[in-house]
């Protein structure tokens, strides 16, 4: 008989055959159903042998977080698997405390404190951003990392794609400084800027700040191997098990390459776990 799987909030990262169904707010392919996951999963009940969602929980608030769980409960059928990847609060937390005390005992090492500044970027920039990327893309952005390679091993595979992506990015040859008239220009525009209605010109930057902080990329819960055990046992889930990338209730889960082939991790700072519903 064949195997039904959900991949909620999937982004561009799916599968295209082998049973699989992909949900997403927005779609990026034919492939992708689009829908308001606030909204509940628009499947019946008992649909799906697995569920599956990647860094998704996270950016949902505490309580809708719950009714996304309880909705995967709902489609899944008896005996099926709920599988979650989600940020590790624990090890982000672990990293911090100790590169935190590795920094105050070392002052002079460079490296503890890039490492400490990764950790708290890790910690609060998804968080308390108010613009796409936030610090986590400048920190990419540099031309050097002086901490690429514990930078790299936290991020994983898109993490390095990325890196590669806003290197190509870079302009070959740097922009000419600006002439007299641009200087002008610039100076004008400045002085007329103290014209506007103050209220309003505050009204649009709120409105924009607040577009993006509800526009999906930001983190408005945060997991460890506790909480997300206890918020799956919370909504009926039973034999909540911390897997790995490549393991899993489910034989054929390493085929499917969605947390990465061996031995690379698509997102290594993830915690991985899983539960049945009986």
């Amino acid at each position: 008989m064949s195997k039904n799987y959900l991949n909620v909030g999937c982004g561009s990262h799916f599968i295209i055959s082998k049973g699989w169904t992909n949900l997403d707010f927005v779609s990026t392919s034919e492939h992708v159903i689009p829908h308001n996951l606030l909204q509940g999963i628009p499947f019946p009940d008992k649909s799906f042998d697995l569920v599956y969602h990647s860094h998704v929980l996270e950016h949902f608030s505490k309580d809708d977080g719950r009714k996304l769980i309880e909705e995967c409960f709902r489609v899944l059928k008896p005996g099926g698997v709920i599988r979650i990847a989600i940020p590790n609060l624990e090890e982000i937390a672990k990293n911090y405390l100790k590169f935190l005390e590795l920094s105050y005992q070392n002052k002079k090492n460079s490296l503890y404190q890039a490492n400490y500044d990764w950790s708290l970027i890790e910690m609060f920039d998804q968080t308390v951003r108010n613009h796409t990327g936030g610090a986590m893309l400048a920190y990419l952005a540099q031309d050097k990392i002086e901490n690429e390679e514990f930078v790299m091993s936290r991020i994983g595979l898109e993490g390095s794609e990325l890196r590669a992506q806003l290197s190509d990015n870079k302009p070959k040859v740097q922009p000419a400084k600006p002439g007299f008239l641009q200087k002008v220009k610039r100076k004008v525009k400045k002085v007329l800027s103290f014209f506007f209605v103050f209220g309003r010109k505050e009204l649009s930057e709120f409105e924009r700040i607040g577009r993006f902080r509800l526009g999906g990329e930001i983190h408005q819960w945060m997991y460890d191997r506790f909480s997300i055990q206890r918020l799956l046992e919370d909504s009926k889930f039973t034999d909540v098990e911390i897997k790995d990338a490549f393991s899993s209730y489910n034989a054929s889960w390493e085929e499917f390459g969605l947390d990465g082939i061996k031995p690379v991790v698509r997102k290594p700072d993830s915690i991985f776990v899983e539960a049945i519903k009986h």
